[in-house]
């Protein structure tokens, strides 16, 4: 599992926090919330993108535009969770882009292990594959 695939996992684990009004020990949800209701956001900004889909890129360049996306991401989740925000939806595409040739998506794309032969949780078991490019990842959410 490559490190874009971690930070997604890692990344969509920090949603899964904010969204729970989890962050650094302290919960931020709001007063106003009655049982049965939650408060969401919907979060989209003009996503940082391959200057030519149809190109190849190299690996190194493809997580370097995904990472700025995900900086921007993990910005917003935290800005959503102090006030009050329990779930945020992001655009399907919006780490990485679209308009991709079967080659030239490669590049952004991560090995997975298959859930037939390995039973892995990256939220519960976040060094397990700590061989790919995100092995320290957990620190950033």
């Amino acid at each position: 599992m490559s490190r874009a695939s971690s930070q997604l996992a890692f990344f969509l684990c920090g949603c899964y926090m904010a969204a729970l009004g989890v962050h650094a020990g302290e919960h931020y949800v709001a007063d106003h919330h009655k049982a049965g209701y939650y408060v969401a956001a919907v979060y989209e900004h003009q996503s940082i993108l391959s200057p030519n889909p149809l190109a190849l890129t190299s690996r190194k360049e493809a997580l370097e535009l995904m990472n700025q996306n995900l900086d921007i991401y993990e910005q917003q989740v935290m800005t959503a969770a102090q006030k009050g925000v329990q779930i945020i939806v992001f655009p399907e595409d919006g780490i990485h882009g679209f308009n991709f040739t079967r080659t030239s998506i490669y590049p952004f794309l991560d090995f997975m292990p298959s859930p037939q032969l390995v039973k892995w949780n990256p939220c519960l078991e976040p060094q397990r594959f700590n061989d790919t490019e995100a092995s320290n990842m957990e620190a950033r959410f």
